[in-house]
């Protein structure tokens, strides 16, 4: 608060109540000996002492004050609303206080002492403000003021009135704001006056404080200067600046270098203040003469009562270079942090400056003729010759191992002409694109679209000659040829810009169909060559398009799978997280507060996949269109909810709605399906194949994904087993330890892991499978986390099984299922044992996913733009592989090596039976041998054959006893059929060798 204390006036503050007044943040606040002591907001609260909050009121004159009809007065941190408590008639001692009650909480434990005055206000714990006031009529405003104002404390940061530069600091509910020195300071600054510490209420009847010299006087007005942080100077030219200060209770007298001071860089011109809270001014000058280079320089201000202030000036000359002079040979430029002036031809603008060019060049291949200027690029324009002056940095891109240089804080720009850069041609693979930095270049060599997963949210493809194979995918993981293979790898990319660094509003390069794909190319790309992040590669040199670029859709999109002809045809499909619940709590039959289970918690945030019902709707139309295009007789699907069979069999539903009724059937679900929030599953065609046996499943600790297997048979009476696999993923390294951590090998992490689940496989599961089927023929299918010569997938080749992708597909080109990194590689495998492979026709994988833009997926709010078409592309991020099998038949037709005569049927009228016989003849030169069955195909309608064995393909057989049958030989069978309509009984006999 303000005080009149004359003796304690120092010379030259006559005017020292104006000059307080004017620094505060409030209004001008009246004087008054009587301050407010100390506020508590936290009465009542948990953790709090007290039971009620109270303001505390101090006498710090050495004079008696009565306090008349005065009030104190309460609003929250920001509000303009105040509750009023009001003061007794009383006159209050130096040094005596006054306390205030305020109102009361459930909390605390101790009374207040005996309250001066009583009151019900309810005050905040961590912020408010409080004002002493004259009279007791509201005050209105958030920031009050008028002659009835004595004292303000805003209390906590929020605080927007306030005495001084700031609030006190914040109180908690165990804590008071208390005035320093008992309640006898006060140099009208809330925040140095007040401290934060334990409430200690007191009254009129508590000891007295008496201030020395009746308490405190104001502080000592700071002298205020005005200096701009930098002074731009071009070498030859010089520059300066004007400085100045003010005191508002002093005269400001004089000004120096206090440090920094070089010869040509002086002060000038100095005019001292005309008065109290007047102004004094000088002119920093640097001479034309000054080498070009920065120059911190400190300005100290002093005034009458001995009191300074001091400023820094940053005082940069600039140097005239060339471009390629910046640039250099280096990694890194010699000019980097100073500021320099050069001059070029602007052959790009983008979003966030513009690229500049020399005119002639160095001629040197070492050095860039380009550089990019980081602000703004009002004024200039495409080919004008443009003369700018900033600070040469060099900025390193998060991720990046290296730093591009820049021109940066520019302080001068200018158009001096115009200008026309001819691109300078590139060739892909290279390894030294540094030296095209911010250049306008033009790429020769074809270049390949390696990944377009940011192409949605940042307008960006990955460029490389050609596609990029994981090294992993094709040889032996930390060998020299995979190193090697990484190395040129890293040599081959660029990545393609859309030149405004912000997701796009419209989505570029998209073809007319509303895809560009990982494999289509583009040729003669022309534009500057920049660095920076990018969202699949890491920091890249990023390519922005100065000429519309070109594509060439060179990787066709197949509408289905082609595959070699078989008789059974199985597919591995990665539905990408079909859920049925969705990451809001509801589901797909509508109903809320749903969740998915993960061990033993099921709450809605286990959830994956879509969000809502319409994104599921997306996702589903997707998927369903991807699976009919497939058309497999057995499809092996991963990444579906772990929620028994709802999820699969709602899949089928869709399925057969789209395909026609029965035309899928979910293989039943195995005891064990892991305890991840996804699974595996099966689905089948009934009419193509049927179950043999029940599904199996491994439920060890190490399977969190349990693998399943299901044995089928094929019309032909061929079996096989099919086990559908998740391994564990590569990523989420955190608590990855011993094998499991990323060694660099290019495994990722958990590959300790994965080696132990194929190990299971090999070990256990598989060869309970083919006991269980009797029958060794196991197609082993799935997303397997490992790429092509990984540990995982060559420890199941060593133990024979077939890895019928090489075997197929890497003959015709790099094999791939899954885009990462702007690299290909498969994770999605088939693996044949000894005896399946020789019955595999082909393999395909089909690239509907992989090569497809993360933003025509079913998700919504991802892009500005709504790619989606609801089709079979971008179903997943994995590519479906197919096989075609061609299972050996078990049985054969081998009636056209024989005569078969049937006789006459004879009715027994006491059984009501038809019996009669079948010769059979054998007409061929060899033996025929079994087992044998008589086929009774097309056996009349509402006739059944007594004793059958079976039916095949519909139609009931008899198992014969005879073993074979020699040549010119003959066997007669017995028949008895069921005739209840007495219908006319006929068929066509058949004999089939070998077993249904």
């Amino acid at each position: 608060m303000k005080m009149h204390v004359a003796t304690k006036t120092p010379a030259g503050r006559l005017t020292i109540l104006a000059a307080l007044l004017a620094g505060l943040s409030t209004s001008a606040i009246a004087a008054s000996d009587i301050v407010i002591s100390q506020v508590y907001g936290g009465g009542g609260n948990s953790g709090s002492t007290y039971k009620n909050d109270f303001i505390e009121l101090f006498n710090r004159s050495g004079a008696a004050v009565t306090l008349g009809n005065w009030s104190v007065q309460y609003a929250s941190a920001t509000g303009n609303s105040w509750a009023v408590t009001n003061v007794g008639n009383v006159t209050l001692q130096p040094g005596q206080y006054y306390l205030v009650q305020a109102s009361a909480g459930a909390g605390g434990t101790a009374n207040l002492p005996d309250p001066d005055a009583p009151g019900s206000t309810t005050m905040g714990a961590s912020a408010g403000k409080v004002v002493l006031v004259s009279d007791r009529a509201p005050l209105s405003g958030t920031n009050p003021s008028g002659a009835t104002v004595l004292d303000v404390v805003g209390f906590g940061t929020t605080a927007n009135y306030f005495e001084g530069t700031g609030p006190t600091p914040a109180p908690a509910n165990p804590t008071a704001v208390l005035r320093k020195d008992g309640g006898c300071l006060d140099t009208d600054a809330n925040n140095t006056d007040f401290a934060v510490g334990a409430p200690t209420p007191r009254n009129t009847a508590s000891a007295r404080n008496v201030c020395s010299g009746g308490g405190g006087t104001p502080a000592l007005q700071p002298i205020v200067t005005t200096c701009p942080a930098s002074l731009q100077a071009e070498q030859g030219a010089g520059a300066s600046a004007v400085l100045s200060a003010r005191d508002s209770d002093s005269i400001v007298n004089s000004a120096v270098i206090a440090s920094g001071a070089v010869t040509g860089i002086e002060l000038r011109n100095f005019v001292a203040a005309s008065g109290t809270g007047a102004s004094a001014s000088a002119s920093l000058n640097v001479d034309a003469s000054v080498a070009a280079g920065s120059y911190p320089v400190t300005i100290t201000f002093a005034n009458s009562d001995g009191q300074s202030a001091s400023c820094n000036v940053a005082v940069r000359v600039a140097g005239v270079v060339t471009i390629p002079q910046i640039q250099g040979a280096a990694a890194k430029s010699t000019y980097a942090n100073s500021v320099q002036t050069t001059q070029g031809v602007v052959t790009a603008i983008v979003g966030s400056g513009y690229f500049l060019q020399d005119a002639s060049g160095d001629g040197n291949p070492a050095t860039s003729d380009g550089l990019f200027v980081f602000g703004s690029s009002a004024g200039v324009a495409v080919g004008d010759l443009v003369r700018v002056t900033g600070t040469v940095t060099e900025y390193t891109p998060t991720g990046a191992a290296r730093s591009y240089t820049e021109l940066t804080n520019l302080t001068a720009t200018s158009k001096i002409g115009t200008g026309s850069i001819t691109p300078t041609n590139v060739e892909m693979p290279n390894d030294d694109l540094a030296r095209f930095e911010g250049m306008l270049v033009r790429f020769t060599t074809p270049l390949t679209v390696n990944s377009n997963a940011s192409l949605g949210n940042r307008g960006e493809l990955v460029l490389s000659a050609g596609r990029r194979e994981i090294p992993t995918n094709r040889y032996l993981p930390g060998s020299a040829e995979a190193k090697a293979l990484a190395a040129a790898n890293a040599a081959n990319v660029v990545v393609l810009d859309d030149g405004i660094f912000v997701t796009p509003a419209t989505i570029p390069y998209l073809f007319q169909d509303g895809t560009v794909r990982s494999g289509d190319t583009v040729s003669d790309l022309t534009g500057v060559l920049d660095f920076g992040a990018s969202g699949d590669v890491g920091a890249a040199f990023k390519l922005q398009p100065t000429v519309t670029p070109r594509f060439s859709r060179t990787n066709e999109r197949l509408l289905a799978p082609q595959v070699a002809a078989g008789n059974v045809k199985v597919a591995s499909a990665n539905v990408l997280n079909f859920f049925t619940t969705f990451t809001n709590g509801s589901d797909a039959w509508g109903r809320t507060g749903q969740g998915c289970t993960i061990g033993g918690t099921t709450r809605a945030s286990n959830c994956r996949g879509a969000d809502n019902m319409a994104e599921f709707e997306r996702q589903r139309d997707k998927i369903v269109a991807s699976l009919s295009a497939v058309n497999a007789d057995v499809v092996g699907l991963m990444e579906i909810q772990n929620n028994a069979d709802i999820a699969v069999t709602y899949l089928v539903e869709q399925l057969n709605a789209k395909m026609g009724a029965g035309t899928y059937a979910v293989v039943p679900k195995p005891a064990a399906t892991g305890t991840d929030a996804i699974r595996v599953a099966m689905i089948y065609k009934p009419q193509s194949v049927s179950l043999v046996g029940a599904a199996l499943s491994d439920g060890d600790r190490i399977n969190n994904r349990a693998p399943i297997a299901q044995t089928f048979k094929a019309a032909n009476g061929g079996k096989f087993s099919l086990v559908v696999n998740h391994l564990k993923s590569k990523g989420g390294c955190g608590g990855s330890t011993g094998g499991n951590v990323d060694s660099g090998d290019g495994q990722g992490c958990w590959n300790a892991s994965r080696v132990e689940q194929a190990e299971r496989l090999r070990d256990y599961f598989l060869p309970q499978v083919v006991s269980a089927a009797n029958d060794p023929d196991i197609l082993v299918v799935g997303d397997m986390n490992a790429y092509g010569m990984e540990d995982p997938i060559r420890l199941l080749n060593a133990a024979g099984y077939v890895n019928e992708i090489d075997r197929f597909v890497r003959p015709h080109g790099i094999p791939y299922s899954y885009v990462f990194g702007a690299e290909s590689g498969y994770l999605d495998h088939a693996l044949a044992s000894a005896s399946l492979s020789p019955q595999v026709a082909g393999v395909t994988e089909w690239h509907a996913n992989a090569d497809e833009p993360e933003a025509i997926d079913y998700n919504l709010g991802d892009t500005a733009q709504d790619p989606y078409a609801n089709d079979a592309f971008r179903a997943s991020d994995h590519d479906p592989v197919v096989v075609s099998l061609n299972l050996a038949a078990t049985f054969a037709d081998a009636t056209a090596s024989t005569t078969i005569a049937r006789s006459g049927l004879t009715l027994n009228r006491v059984t009501g039976k038809y019996t009669g016989t079948v010769k059979i003849t054998n007409t061929s030169g060899a033996t025929i041998k079994g087992p044998l069955h008589l086929v009774m195909q097309g056996l009349t309608a509402g006739v059944s054959l007594d004793g059958k064995s079976g039916e095949q393909g519909g139609a009931p057989y008899l198992t014969l006893t005879a073993t074979s049958i020699a040549p010119g030989a003959s066997i007669t069978v017995s028949t008895t059929f069921t005739n209840p309509s007495k219908a006319s009984i006929g068929y066509t006999p058949k004999l089939f060798t070998g077993t249904f």
